[in-house]
């Protein structure tokens, strides 16, 4: 059996990015080959193994995935529910590893004030191996701070889609450059990204996604290292503009459907009109072009 060290070990911004684009790969080719949606994508489930010199990623944690094929699937929780959006710290001995590991475990949103008083020692496992790899059901499919903003409003959830796991993909990214330590090889937290309801982590986000200001005081926070991952002019910023563009869009159609000076046919018009850029600013190709990384994994002869 193979081991899988968890992301923490890996040590390096430049490890982390290859770690990091493997596992997008591997989402892909399960979702081509199995029609399939991970749902839960978020830093634990990110993990890695050395092989031939080289750090090769692997995704995880696939027990709240859904098969596509067979029809979309809605929640029964809305976001202003009781959440899982603030995990208290469950110490355990992992036998493999032989070191003390953190588990992150769903909290009810009435609980939430004092388990944020812990928040500082929360961070994902230390050492895991392919048994291991497993999670438990979150409401809505997905870790708060991890999950796309489709998934963090008031109204019912709509189907999950494969452009809401690439956008966790880029804030478990974030998420990292903001707090990894490499000196001690571990995660700190996005204060904001972690309080409250599911619906007040998306007005958070978005707060991220469109002001400066929030980005910059994130970044300040950030390990020397990792900085330059998190500056303007970086691929990770790229996908930033588009996930905000795609945001955007939604808040267009929200006006529209307030809007009572319009007929109804002639809303529906513009809002599938809009839904229909919304599912084209986002697939596998323009994820991977923003980032500047090839498709398809080069070899070399």
């Amino acid at each position: 059996m193979r081991g899988y060290e968890p992301l923490e070990t890996i040590g390096s911004a430049q490890g982390f990015h290859s770690v990091f684009v493997d596992a997008v790969r591997a989402h892909h080719w399960v979702y081509e080959r199995y029609q399939m949606l991970h749902r839960n994508i978020e830093l634990n489930s990110i993990m890695w193994y050395e092989q031939d010199g080289r750090v090769v990623g692997v995704l995880c944690d696939w027990d709240l995935a859904e098969n596509k094929g067979t029809g979309g699937h809605r929640s029964n929780h809305r976001a202003c529910d009781d959440a899982a959006v603030v995990w208290a710290v469950e110490r355990k001995e992992n036998s493999v590893a032989k070191s003390t590991t953190t588990e992150l475990r769903a909290t009810a949103e009435d609980q939430a004030t004092e388990q944020a008083r812990n928040l500082e020692s929360a961070a994902p496992s230390n050492m895991a191996t392919d048994s291991q790899c497993v999670v438990k059901p979150r409401y809505r499919t997905g870790t708060g701070p991890f999950m796309a903003m489709d998934l963090l409003r008031v109204s019912d959830p709509p189907i999950h889609k494969y452009r809401h796991d690439l956008e966790s993909f880029f804030y478990a990214y974030i998420y990292f450059a903001a707090t990894y330590n490499p000196d001690k090889q571990a995660f700190g937290y996005i204060e904001d990204w972690q309080r409250g309801s599911l619906v007040h982590i998306g007005h958070r986000k978005w707060d991220f996604l469109f002001e400066p200001q929030v980005r910059r005081r994130v970044a300040k926070a950030a390990h020397d290292t990792l900085k330059p991952l998190l500056a303007e002019s970086t691929p990770l910023m790229n996908l930033l503009y588009q996930f905000g563009d795609i945001e955007t869009d939604r808040a267009i159609i929200t006006n529209l459907v307030n809007n009572p000076r319009m007929t109804p046919e002639c809303k529906r018009a513009k809002i599938e009109s809009l839904e229909k850029e919304r599912e084209e600013k986002m697939s596998f190709s323009i994820f991977m072009e923003l980032l500047g990384v090839p498709e398809e994994e080069s070899v070399c002869t």
